[in-house]
């Protein structure tokens, strides 16, 4: 794991800041998870172009949602692509879970020096191991330039995150980060993964989402074999009166038609509301090949392109409400 570096040189949050394509002109794109061919399909689809390099539009940048690395085939050319355009300031490009767990993944726990934040299973380790294989001798480069990467996007008309928006633990990890919204660096992202403490619990939340737990006993196994014991929670409606299966993100018959105990939701749980600016998220694997919006002002770009679904991007103008008609896929 690369040292801390409390002022990168290139903030992508700062470089585009102050653009006026940043209220408008603006393309999210969702997971793409070392799928570099789709991704310049869909660039192209776009219309951008390559210049010295990079993917450029005269008119409009990209804001990428995460998930570059594991599960596919190109990931060094996936990485290669984004930052290249996040170097020529053409995007900006946040952090996913993936690229966390792979930095997690060399970095000592705070508690226990001789174990990583991410703990290497057997599954881990599967998961983990293209990534590894493909960023080769430069692993350490590209972990950085990891490490540096925003956690959410936020240009005042619009919104990104890659798993959920939450207001608090914004507050908590900009204060982590001294007020800055990039670069978690060696110790703070030791302390994010510290078990039990706000910083873990604020970096699940924007990373990895609001979960809520299955009934006592149960647990489903996961695409990677895994055992889950909760659901992804839909963040941006109210749990009150739902069941597990009809208020999973992506709804499963495999979840149970039961309703949601009141003691499992969190105290502090507020929805997103809908006076809020469109906010747009990857992580949650969703299925079909039309994507719609999920509420009127928050959409989800990851369409499984790591299981034969679309890449996804949507095409952002400054409007206040999505539109199913701004989706592009590839």
């Amino acid at each position: 794991m690369p040292a801390d570096n409390e002022s990168h040189p290139e903030v992508q949050e700062t470089r585009l800041k102050g653009d006026a394509r940043l209220q408008s002109g603006i393309d999210f794109i969702g997971d793409v998870h070392g799928h570099a061919s789709q991704l310049r399909t869909l660039l192209d689809r776009l219309g951008y172009r390559p210049v010295d390099g990079a993917m450029v539009h005269s008119e409009r940048r990209v804001v990428f949602l995460g998930d570059y690395v594991d599960r596919g085939p190109e990931i060094r050319q996936t990485l290669e692509i984004v930052r290249t355009m996040v170097e020529a300031g053409n995007a900006t490009a946040l952090m996913g879970n993936h690229e966390y767990n792979a930095i997690a993944w060399f970095t000592p726990r705070p508690d226990r020096p001789n174990e990583s934040c991410r703990r290497h299973t057997e599954i881990r380790r599967r998961l983990i191991t293209p990534t590894l294989e493909a960023l080769g001798d430069e692993l350490e480069n590209w972990l950085a330039w990891m490490s540096q990467l925003p956690l959410w996007f936020d240009s005042g008309s619009a919104r990104a995150v890659h798993a959920a928006w939450d207001p608090g633990s914004i507050r908590h990890i900009r204060d982590l980060l001294g007020g800055a919204d990039h670069g978690l660096g060696r110790s703070r992202m030791q302390a994010t993964c510290k078990p039990g403490s706000q910083a873990s619990h604020a970096i699940h939340q924007l990373l990895k989402g609001r979960e809520i737990p299955l009934p006592a006993g149960m647990s489903l196994r996961d695409p990677e074999g895994s055992h889950r014991s909760h659901i992804r929670a839909r963040w941006f409606e109210s749990p009150v009166g739902r069941t597990y299966r009809d208020y999973a993100f992506t709804r499963d018959d495999s979840f149970p038609d039961d309703p949601i105990p009141a003691e499992v939701v969190p105290k502090d749980f507020v929805p997103y509301a809908a006076s809020e600016p469109p906010v747009f998220v990857g992580h949650y694997w969703m299925r079909g090949d039309r994507p719609s919006r999920l509420a009127r002002n928050v959409a989800c770009l990851d369409w499984s392109v790591a299981r034969g679904g679309p890449i996804v991007a949507y095409r952002f103008d400054g409007e206040s409400e999505i539109d199913d008609a701004k989706f592009v896929t590839a």
